[in-house]
This record gives structure tokens, C-alpha cells and sequence, in this order.
């Protein structure tokens, strides 16, 4: 069996919480394993490491071997529409497939990107210094999988997808949106999926930012032997409701300062007006209006 729709980002931008309310519908089977990566292998050196990535098309087909009668095989992987390969590969792989983007305020999407990596304790830069390190990377045309400040280019990553994908085949919305009105996007997407009937749906746990509960819990969580066997071996919706009750506190993430958002603003001006000017249309962005 094979995957005929693709969430394909963008990230931070509640892909997660999309694909657990379409797999709720029993028309609709979306992988177990969230962000498999399979079609960022084109674009990521040999050495990277993701715990979650498949790199396989046998294990990749794997993911949807309990797909039976099921009209809509899915899977979410945000960093799709970012990656330079993975429209191209998506359409050869599976022409007649179905492209799901979700497009948010970039300013928003930088800087819940950042604290999604300090969770990790991926690297203890400054959100100054990760600033710069990425727009030096564009700069020297270096392309870099979690490039957070690329991310936010929406309209020339959408338009390699218009390129391959008919538009019809190509549903876009936006954050802002969607978060103010969940049930009515929903229903949207699954007529886009082509199923019309509606489902009551059941509330999600938010992925709002958490910070280890103790030592012991940060401890483990920065155990990548740890992350990889509880990724490969958990759906990401009970790993996430495992994470809150035993390992992981919510808090807030600290207000954006006025100078970051500012930055922010300068480096996606010209975007904000290249992606309006794509979709025909005004963005719920209050940041450039």
C-alpha cells in the first residue's frame, strides 16, 4: 500500500495536530511514525541522524501496511516543503497523490522553532546567534534541514510544488485560521480528500512548549537512545501524552522581544508580499499590515 495525500508542512504549524484529526475519521489512515523524512534523503548529508527518519522504501511501505479499505493513506512530515528534492520525489513516487500545506506567520514560525530546539537541547545558541548562523547558511546557498529562518520562504517553496502537482491536487491554509475554527478545517480537508462525511471530533493534547519536570527527567530526554527507541516503538500521540504526564511540564514560551520581532519582520517583508501576491490573496499577519 502506498501513501496517496502528504501533509508536507509547514513546520510549527500544527501538522501534528491535522494529521491526528484526519486519522480519526475511519476513511483515513495516517502513519503511526509522525515525520518519517523518507523524501528529505535526497537533500540531508549521509551522516544525518533523525530518529524517526526512514531512508528504506521497504520500511518506508511499512508504515502503511494496516491501510485496508481505507480512501485517503497519509503521512505527515513538515520539513517537505522545505526540502529542495521532495516535491519532485513525492509526484514521481506517487503522481496522483494529494499535497496538504499549512502556512504561518513566519515571525510566529522562527521563533516556536527556536524554543522547540532548546527543548531538545539541540544547541544553546542565542535566537540572535541562530539567526545569524542560518542567514549566513542561505547566504552561502547551504542548504540546512532545520534552517528555521528558510522555513519561512513559504511562497518559493509552495511554488516547486505548484510546479509538479496540479493546483487542484494542492490544499493550503493558514494557522492563523485554522486554530480559531479546527472543526470547520477539518471538514474542509476531507472533502479536499474527497470524503463528505463529517466525524465529532476529540480534543488533542496542544503542542505548546514544554520543559523537562526534573534531572532525571532531562536527563533521559537528552538520552538520543532514549529518543529513538521510544520514537520507533510509540505513536507520537501516545508518546506526547506519556511525555506530559511523566517527563515534560508546560509552560510559556517567553514573550518575543520587540527588537527580534522587528528583525524578523526586515528579513520577511518581501515574502510577506511574494506569498500574497501567489495565493491572490491577503495573510492573517498582523506583523506587515
Amino acid at each position: 500500500m502506498k501513501p496517496n495525500f502528504f501533509i508536507v508542512g509547514g513546520t510549527k504549524s500544527a501538522t501534528t495536530n491535522i494529521s491526528y484529526y484526519l486519522n480519526e475519521h475511519p476513511q483515513v489512515f495516517v502513519s503511526k511514525l509522525n515525520e518519517p523524512y523518507y523524501y528529505c534523503r535526497f537533500d540531508v548529508p549521509k551522516n544525518f541522524k533523525r530518529s524517526s527518519m526512514i531512508t528504506n522504501e521497504k520500511n518506508y511501505l511499512k508504515l502503511f501496511k494496516s491501510a485496508k479499505n481505507h480512501k485517503a493513506i497519509g503521512e505527515a512530515s513538515s520539513v517537505y516543503l522545505h526540502c529542495p528534492s521532495a516535491a519532485r520525489e513525492i509526484k514521481k513516487d506517487n503522481p496522483d497523490s494529494k499535497i496538504i500545506i499549512v502556512v504561518r506567520n513566519p515571525i510566529d514560525k522562527c521563533y516556536s522553532s527556536y524554543f522547540s530546539f532548546k527543548f531538545m537541547n539541540l544547541d544553546k545558541r542565542s535566537f540572535d546567534e541562530k539567526i545569524d548562523y542560518y542567514e549566513k547558511k542561505i547566504e552561502e546557498n547551504e542548504f540546512d534541514i532545520y534552517n528555521f529562518i528558510e522555513q519561512g520562504f513559504f511562497s518559493k517553496h509552495i511554488k516547486k510544488y505548484l510546479d509538479v502537482f496540479e493546483p487542484d491536487k494542492i490544499k493550503i491554509i493558514f494557522f492563523e485560521d485554522y486554530v480559531k475554527n479546527v472543526n470547520s478545517y477539518i471538514n474542509s480537508l476531507l472533502e479536499f480528500l474527497e470524503i463528505f462525511d463529517t466525524i465529532e471530533l476529540k480534543p488533542q493534547p496542544k503542542n505548546s512548549y514544554r520543559i523537562p519536570k526534573n534531572k532525571f527527567a532531562e536527563v533521559l530526554l537528552n538520552s538520543s537512545i532514549f529518543r529513538k527507541i521510544s520514537t520507533r516503538i510509540i505513536p507520537t500521540v501516545e508518546r506526547q501524552k506519556i511525555g506530559e504526564a511523566l517527563f515534560v511540564k508546560q509552560t510559556k514560551i517567553p514573550e518575543m522581544s520587540k527588537i527580534h520581532r522587528q528583525r524578523l519582520k526586515n528579513i520577511y517583508e518581501k515574502e510577506y508580499h511574494d506569498l500574497s501576491n501567489l495565493l491572490g490573496t491577503g495573510l492573517p499577519w498582523n506583523d506587515f499590515q
